[in-house]
């Protein structure tokens, strides 16, 4: 059921609109309490002066209702009339009260839990819902929208009851009188006869194990889907039904808070959520305070003695009801100072309360005073730290709507590590933790990354892990009785970073792409990250378009030898969207010219800035593999997904592009290598294109294969030639959202044909990439890809020429069968493949013929006559023996 509020600002609301403005309200609550709870109302005035949030709460109109629904309707109109009047923001208590009048208001109060609920600020409908659907969380049983963002609850199935502590104490108001006259409220509750004030922290009860248990749940529901981590148990909400009155003063206009679903039916068990348990910032800062050291005992100099005798004066003539506080300065003092404890209660025996109730009260104060002097080091060292970080004490925070710190204000937390004490594995959680919040990290191919906009930073050091950490969070060390902060230091560090089982707690991604790309489900993913598909995609979103329109204008001028060599480059743009496919299962782009300046670099770049949104700086071809490596390891590092190795040639002796890096680079699924001066490993998922560019070369047969080759051919000067478009580079980065979509809008209409596969016979084709590819190119008119394969094969690859001149001589010969040693003789004869079979002996010669032979075993050879041979091998009683088969039409590839 979906409730929304058409109420009009103008003036008093109509009878009826308030009626139906209280129905809601009616039904939201009762949906969520249960008749015999007492609700806490309370109207609160929000607004902005000087640049700063301030807030008035309406005390007189403040209530406290029993969820029954007559008893709730008058309530919340008659406050509904008070907040139109005087512009009120209406807020409810999330859990139920133990008891009313502001007596039992505070979250170590809260004995009854009947929901789970999170308030998420600045965001739509739509983005709650991807965020609820990305975080496996089930359904919300109510969702509102504040005017401000959304809150979301889930209604459990029976009532959380925090019963593993004693009925709370009310909390009870002295007026006392001011310097500058009139009176302030000191609230505090009576412990015996002596009343515990609550303006000192140390005094305040902390929450027992249950409401502390609840509370985490919470932070980790929070944490989960980006909610505010404001979650106490005296928690105060928007109440649907209501309207957003925050800065209406200042001319704001209000804005609805709605009822968007109320399913009451919908009650979880509070299991489902149990794992999603975080320790809260509270819990947290708590850990953080009780690992500060307490002075050590020391001798006590005149002054301090005197000052502590002041001290136990003031509590032994303190009157019966105020002792407390005497009695906690007088540890508080003795503490701070390093001032014995024994000798402190030699001295103070005799007197007061430790008189009257012995060694067991002044231990209790003694503890107290200790936990004091923790959060006063802790407070001290935090603000020396962070000098900026201060808030005015005057600075009020608005009920239901969370004060967050501006960018510049943040306090950063602080990581205590006490190394003679604390785990290390503690301290390995905590920086996961830390890593966690920064909602930046992630583990790709086994290492941690950090993601910024669209940059994606490998950290593979301690040092790049401590600057990493280091905007987030502080480590303070402590080192006996001193405490300093310093950097991770790099045991810290390496421990983490070769700690398979944290790393594991940060989501995996599996394939950064800045192009939109289909997922494995063949979706198109939308932009951020994907948990399903575990795909991030740091780009915008783009819709796919009708026509090549872009594509035509862009490759028009291009000098591609056939129509083939067009269309296999515009496979190559295509593999760009459906990389999740053919993660380390595609081919280099291999861009073979007749001669220089025929704009293969351009076609290398267009396809980078197609995947990268920019050009990237290219890599020269080195025979020498170990340099090679470095190079193509500095340009992954840096986050480019094409690698651009232009005008590759061979250098002296060996003319021929032959590269066991390279030939691996483009087929391993997982991208590794060596970080230079490190042991460490630079690693990505292979969704990187190779493009190589090259002018008429001598290319190894492995890379052949690896490869689909773009031939470009111009006869005459090349600098005489002009495009229409000056710069198609230009072009390309102009129109690449319009380029994107038209690529999709192919593989659309490929899917909307029945997805049909082409059948292409292609040396290479993992997990059918050609297949695919070409059925979307067939399907969308696009002529004769990769038929230049074998052709390109023979051109490309010197071996395969000379070993195509020796088949088609056998063809010839009236010789019918060869042995490998009749072969050595004739290749000697005629002077093919002198290089590949080597000085030596005939034998030697013959056998390096046998091995040669099986790699070219059932291929077929092109005769100028329209022909075809296909060399074959089969055995005999003399071994194996070869011959040429002859067929008389050309094959239909």
């Amino acid at each position: 059921m979906i409730v929304r509020t058409e109420a009009t600002t103008d003036g008093v609301a109509a009878a009826d609109e308030m009626h139906a403005n209280a129905e809601i309200a009616v039904q939201f609550l009762t949906a969520l309490f249960d008749e015999d709870d007492l609700i806490l109302f309370r109207p609160i005035e929000t607004w902005t002066e000087g640049g700063r949030k301030k807030s008035r709460v309406d005390y007189r109109n403040t209530q406290y209702r029993r969820a029954q629904r007559e008893t709730l309707k008058g309530t919340v109109a008659s406050l509904l009339r008070k907040a139109e009047r005087n512009p009120l923001n209406l807020f409810f208590g999330s859990c139920p009260r133990y008891g009313g009048n502001g007596e039992f208001d505070l979250a170590w109060q809260i004995r009854n839990v009947r929901a789970l609920w999170t308030d998420i600020d600045h965001v739509s409908l739509d983005e709650v819902r991807e965020r609820i659907a990305k975080s496996n969380l089930p359904e919300p049983s109510i969702i509102v929208n504040s005017g401000n963002g959304c809150h979301l609850y889930w209604i459990l199935d029976k009532p959380f009851f925090i019963d593993d502590v004693v009925d709370p104490p009310a909390i009870l108001t002295e007026w006392v009188e001011k310097d500058g006259g009139g009176k302030k409220a000191r609230k505090y509750f009576l412990q015996g006869e002596d009343r515990v004030y609550l303006d000192k922290r140390q005094n305040i009860p902390t929450l027992s194990p249950k409401a502390q248990h609840i509370q985490d749940i919470l932070a980790g529901i929070a944490d989960l889907v980006g909610g505010d981590h404001t979650t106490d148990l005296s928690r105060l909400l928007r109440l649907p039904g209501t309207f957003n009155r925050k800065d209406q003063r200042n001319g704001r206009d209000p804005v609805p808070t709605e009822l968007v679903e109320c399913e009451p039916s919908r009650r979880y068990s509070l299991a489902i959520f149990e794992p999603l348990k975080k320790p809260s910032p509270e819990a947290e800062r708590a850990k953080q305070i009780a690992c500060i050291p307490l002075p050590r005992p020391r001798t006590t100099s005149a002054s301090k003695s005197d000052r502590l005798d002041e001290l136990i004066t003031v509590s032994a003539t303190t009157e019966p009801g105020r002792r407390s506080e005497a009695d906690f300065a007088v540890c508080c003092y003795a503490v701070r100072y390093g001032i014995d404890k024994e000798d402190v209660w030699r001295r103070v025996e005799p007197i007061g309360k430790f008189a009257d109730q012995g060694r067991t009260y002044f231990d209790h104060t003694w503890e107290n005073a200790e936990d004091r002097v923790r959060v006063q080091t802790f407070e001290r060292l935090e603000q020396r730290a962070n000098p900026t970080n201060s808030v005015a004490a005057d600075e009020p925070r608005d009920a239901g709507d969370h004060l967050h710190d501006s960018p510049g204000t943040k306090k950063r937390r602080v990581i205590q590590i006490d190394p003679s004490k604390d785990p290390v594995g503690d301290t390995m959680h905590q920086i996961t933790n830390t890593l966690l919040k920064s909602s930046g990290c992630f583990s790709r191919a086994e290492q941690l990354v950090n993601m910024r906009e669209d940059v994606v930073t490998p950290v593979l050091t301690s040092a790049e892990l401590a600057g990493l950490l280091n905007s987030y969070v502080e480590f303070g060390f402590v080192e006996g009785s001193r405490f300093q902060y310093k950097p991770l230091p790099a045991n810290y560090g390496n421990t983490w970073l070769n700690h398979p089982g944290e790393r594991g707690r940060l989501p995996v991604i599996e394939l950064f792409t800045r192009n939109p790309v289909y997922s494995e489900d063949w979706r198109l993913v939308a932009p951020g990250y994907d948990p399903h598909s575990k795909i991030y995609y740091a780009g915008p979103q783009v819709s796919p378009r009708q026509g090549t329109f872009h594509l035509e204008k862009m490759l028009h001028d291009f000098c591609f030898k056939t129509p083939g060599d067009r269309t296999n480059y515009l496979g190559i743009l295509l593999t760009t969207v459906l990389i999740p496919h053919f993660i380390g299962s595609k081919p280099a782009a291999l861009f073979n010219g007749n001669q220089p300046g025929l704009g293969k670099t351009v076609l290398g770049q267009i396809t980078s800035i197609l995947r990268d949104a920019k050009t990237v700086e290219t890599a020269s071809y080195n025979p020498n593999d170990e340099e090679f490596e470095k190079r193509l390891g500095a340009i992954v590092r840096r986050g480019a997904s094409t690698i651009i190795i232009d005008n590759a040639k061979g250098r002296g002796r060996n003319p021929r592009i032959e590269s066991a890096c390279l030939e691996r680079s483009i087929t391993d699924p997982i991208l590794s290598y060596r970080l230079l001066g490190s042991s460490e490993s630079i690693r990505a998922e292979n969704s990187h294109i190779f493009c190589i560019t090259a002018n008429s070369p001598d290319v190894s047969r492995d890379l052949v294969t690896r490869s689909v080759v773009i031939n470009l051919f111009y006869e005459g000067n090349p600098e005489r030639r002009k495009f229409s478009i000056a710069d198609p580079e230009g072009y390309a980065l102009e129109h690449r959202l319009e380029i994107l979509g038209e690529l999709i809008g192919m593989v659309e209409r490929w899917k909307a044909s029945g997805m049909p596969l082409a059948s292409t016979d292609s040396r290479f084709n993992k997990r059918n990439w050609g297949d695919i590819v070409g059925g979307v190119l067939q399907t969308c008119g696009e002529p004769d890809f990769l038929v230049n394969s074998e052709e390109a094969a023979t051109q490309l690859d010197d071996t395969r020429r000379e070993f195509n001149d020796l088949v088609l001589s056998m063809a010839d010969h009236p010789r019918g069968m060869w042995t490998s040693k009749e072969l050595a003789e004739h290749c000697d004869k005629h002077g093919l493949l002198q290089d590949e079979l080597g000085d030596g002996t005939l034998r030697s010669r013959s056998t390096r013929l046998g091995l040669l032979a099986g790699r070219f075993v059932s291929e077929r050879f092109d005769i100028e006559d329209g022909r075809t041979a296909t060399f074959l091998r089969s055995e005999d009683r003399n071994g194996k023996v070869y011959r040429v088969g002859i067929t008389g039409e050309v094959r239909n590839v």
